[in-house]
């Protein structure tokens, strides 16, 4: 990997640029330089003295560690910038593409609306010409009522004169503009059109037209007008806009670019003007004479509909704010960290920079160990004061200490804020969940409502009754039929007279229903209601309406929508629309589309622990699920009572676990969109989108024994110095008399012996000689020592017998009165109470002569003895 050097330290190219912006960074580079610089001089020393000459290996491994870890921490920075603007960039295309895709659906409905077409047929000479434009122009009135996505609705003629318009301040005549002449020729369900137009006054617009015919006319006979609907673009992106930088530190910039990168929408134009063109080369941008970070994102595409050509959204971040680390202290994170196996959440070189640590920390312990060891056996009778190289040890192992102890924290850092990324994913993830069920089912509202404004459909129901009803039955099912052609979303569209009875649907596959009589409450709810502007819907449960695909004569009811209004005629209610949602597959692509995905788009999945997306109602019970452990009808995996008190458009984060995995947990419940459900009252179906993020397996706590370090006692005066080496062994902390020690090796090669007892775990060589390996934690307790980082200890006896020691931990070397060894009782062991007055510790002295016993034998055998070198 090509490297930079950056402050005297080397760093990937890709970061490199980066580095002056990223703070943190340079807090733990000099925090570790620093200390470097203090242990270069200790080395100095030592070579000077003459002791500690060794330490020099262990600062080359500490520099090494530090490039690691500063690299590391750098690209992280980087990589979590980038996936977060990526992340945004993708649900503002995505968001707007499923918006406009309904818009494509809505002008072929309204194509074919019958006064809409008999207007424009009508000549412009005729007596009722002026009244039939007042009365079309307040059904666009009507229209627009129930969907406020535009801001107008236009029909032309062939020649381009304006026939009738929703916004009749508009003082144009005529358009004469070549798109008119293109849209009128084309033959396609919709012709979209962004630009500056004089139909609009002259602003910029994204229009949707389609051709109008003659009832009955082939798509070869010309058209008899051009519809036009509005979409009004800056409201909708706005909303976006407020929605994705949300919170008083958010610095960054959104816009919304055409296929030649110019700016279409801004969420700052002040930074980025409205039609300004953006280089963009890669993830860096100088614009106005600042630089920026940025992402890209183009649409994922919806229903097979991928948006306008080229439209793609961009993030961008000023490079001063772009690294900024906006994660507090949270110590419920650190406490949650330390009891997780976080390794998912790292990649392999982060994780294994904790490891390097602990190794080049315990190499430092066992070499200071080893020197305290030789600086106490220089002088056993000596009563005075550590000389020169103890203290010099021990300022080694003070500094060795802060060093790792800066790494620790830096580690500690880097799981503190990935844990808080991905709480925050978690909960981001979940609003776009909810706020897509919410634009989703926004539609299904105005949608039950503006198909009971189609005429064909209130004569049909009027007809009921009369010797027409045959007929107007079968023309209802063929409208019925051509809307859910276009309107994709829904399994089902129905029509029912005053008494509650089917008179036509729209699948002639489920004609079984037609004739039966519907008694589910939303069914009074919908006859009952004489305003347009209102609707109803059904709780989320099983209807025979919603059933099983596949299924001989129906059957297998499946929970889901049904949304629903009256059918007036005349000013009378001659019926209701009812249309059944499609719940199982578009709940499941609103939650696939809300689970979170790399930079580049793709899932983030590694495919052994998914995340868990679902939609669950106030009690509990899941709505819908991307997860086959809770299907709908279940209870979410949430403590009782975690959606009661949730107010509209209220978020939570929490953690929960689930069968031993932990999961980060984003909660945000419903708010409605626009005019749908704002400003209603609490109910028991609101909904809320759950979103599970997996962390990591829950760490057991280890069993039982001593915990922390023993601190030595305050030598007291008197004419017996004991010169003692501490260790710990299954959590309990033993000692023998340093003069016994050689030194500590770490990982030795062992060569085992057939059938000898468990504790006896092999033979190492040193000094010329085969020596027994004692694992002392299973001859003394019966747990066996963990073998990857264990040190062994090397004595030899007075009378010249060697022996190794498996152990746990290294622990001090130090010095104490003889009478400070206190008898134990009942044993020739000797105890030494712990200098720490806060968590005194008892320390075993164990006699020299019980090592040897433990072995079963009274003295090393002769047979192992190797000639010397």
């Amino acid at each position: 990997m090509n490297k930079v050097w950056h402050k005297g330290l080397p760093f990937s190219a890709a970061v490199a640029p980066y580095l002056r912006r990223m703070a943190s960074v340079d807090e733990h580079r000099e925090a570790l330089l620093r200390l470097q610089g203090v242990w270069d001089s200790l080395a100095l020393l030592g070579q000077m003295s003459g002791t500690a000459t060794d330490i020099a290996q262990t600062r080359t491994a500490f520099q090494d560690l530090t490039t690691t870890l500063l690299d590391s921490l750098a690209r992280r920075l980087h990589a979590r910038a980038l996936e977060r603007m990526a992340g945004k960039a993708r649900v503002t295309i995505d968001i707007l593409v499923r918006n406009l895709f309904e818009r494509t659906a809505d002008v072929g409905f309204l194509a074919v609306d019958g006064p809409l077409g008999a207007h424009a047929l009508l000549d412009s000479a005729d007596a009722h010409h002026a009244d039939s434009r007042a009365a079309l122009q307040a059904r666009f009135a009507a229209y627009t009522a129930k969907y406020s996505v535009y801001d107008d609705v236009i029909v032309l003629a062939p020649t381009g004169e304006v026939l009738a318009r929703r916004d009749d301040r508009q003082p144009l005549q005529r358009c004469d503009e070549p798109w008119v002449a293109d849209a009128l020729a084309s033959d396609a369900p919709y012709v979209e059109r962004h630009g500056a137009t004089a139909l609009l006054g002259g602003r910029q617009g994204l229009i949707y037209a389609r051709a109008l015919r003659a009832p009955g006319a082939t798509a070869d006979q010309p058209a008899i007008g051009l519809l036009c609907l509005s979409f009004r673009l800056e409201d909708e992106m706005s909303a976006v806009f407020r929605q994705l930088l949300a919170g008083p530190d958010e610095r960054a910039v959104i816009c919304l670019l055409d296929e030649q990168q110019r700016v279409l929408q801004s969420s700052d134009p002040w930074q980025f003007p409205i039609g300004a063109p953006l280089p963009l080369r890669g993830e860096r941008l100088m614009f106005a004479g600042r630089d920026y970070l940025c992402a890209t994102a183009a649409a994922s595409g919806y229903e097979g509909y991928m948006g306008p050509p080229g439209w793609q959204a961009c993030v961008l971040t000023p490079l001063e704010w772009a690294f900024e680390d906006d994660q507090a202290a949270d110590d419920s994170l650190r406490i949650l960290g330390d009891a997780l196996d976080t390794s998912r959440l790292f990649d392999a070189e982060l994780q294994g920079i904790p490891r390097e640590a602990r190794r080049i920390q315990r190499n430092l312990s066992r070499t200071l160990w080893n020197g305290k060891l030789r600086s106490h056996g220089q002088a056993p009778g000596d009563t005075s004061a550590p000389g020169f190289a103890t203290t010099l040890l021990n300022e080694v192992q003070r500094t060795g200490a802060q060093l790792r102890q800066v790494f620790e924290q830096a580690i500690a850092t880097l799981q503190q804020s990935a844990l808080a990324a991905v709480f925050d994913t978690a909960l981001f993830q979940a609003r776009l969940a909810i706020d897509i069920m919410d634009r989703n089912l926004y539609e299904r509202a105005n949608d039950c409502r503006w198909w009971a404004l189609d005429v064909r459909l209130q004569r049909a129901l009027a007809a009921q009754g009369t010797p027409r009803a045959a007929a107007a039955a079968s023309e209802a099912q063929h409208v019925l039929q051509h809307i859910n052609s276009l309107y994709t979303v829904y399994s089902l569209l129905l029509v029912f007279d005053v008494n509650g009875r089917v008179v036509a649907v729209s699948d002639p596959a489920q004609a079984r229903h037609v004739g039966q009589t519907l008694t589910a409450p939303w069914v009074a709810g919908a006859l009952a209601l004489r305003d347009p502007e209102r609707h109803v819907v059904s709780r989320h449960e099983a209807t025979p309406l919603y059933d099983t695909p596949g299924a001989v004569g129906g059957g297998g009811a499946r929970p889901t929508y049904v949304y629903a209004t009256s059918l007036q005629h005349d000013g009378q209610v001659v019926g209701g629309i009812g249309i059944v949602f499609d719940g199982d597959p578009q709940f499941a692509a609103m939650l696939k589309d809300s689970l979170p995905r790399a930079a580049d788009g793709a899932p983030t999945d590694d495919g052994t622990t998914a995340a868990v997306a679902l939609y669950a109602a106030r009690d509990g019970r899941v709505v819908a699920s991307a997860d086959a452990r809770w299907p709908a009808g279940a209870t979410a995996p949430l403590p009782a009572g975690t959606l009661t008190a949730l107010a509209a458009g209220e978020t939570r984060r929490m953690h929960i676990e689930v069968n031993g995995m932990v999961y980060a947990a984003g909660i945000a419940m419903s708010q409605g969109y626009r005019e749908y459900r704002q400003g209603q009252a609490v109910s028991s179906e609101d909904v809320a989108a759950v979103l599970l993020l997996p962390l990591g397996p829950k760490v057991l706590a280890p069993d039982g024994g001593q915990d922390g370090s023993f601190v030595p006692p305050v030598a007291q005066a008197g004419t017996e110095r004991l010169d003692i080496a501490a260790f710990n062994v299954a959590g309990e902390w033993l000692a023998l008399p340093a003069g016994l020690l050689i030194e500590a090796v770490e990982q030795p090669r062992l060569t085992a012996l057939p059938n000898a007892p468990r504790a006896l775990v092999g033979m190492l060589q040193h000094d010329g000689r085969m020596l027994p390996v004692l694992d002392l934690g299973l001859a003394l307790y019966g747990h066996a020592t963990a073998t990857s980082e264990a040190p062994v200890l090397i004595c030899r006896n007075a009378q010249g017998q060697g022996l190794a020691l498996r152990v746990g931990e290294l622990g001090p070397v130090f010095s104490i009165a003889a009478t400070q060894a206190l008898p134990s009782p009942g044993g020739r062991a000797r105890l030494v109470r712990g200098g720490d007055a806060s968590a005194p510790r008892m320390l075993t002295l164990l006699p020299a002569e019980d090592l040897w016993a433990l072995l079963g034998v009274p003295a090393e055998p002769r047979s192992l003895a190797l000639p010397a070198a």
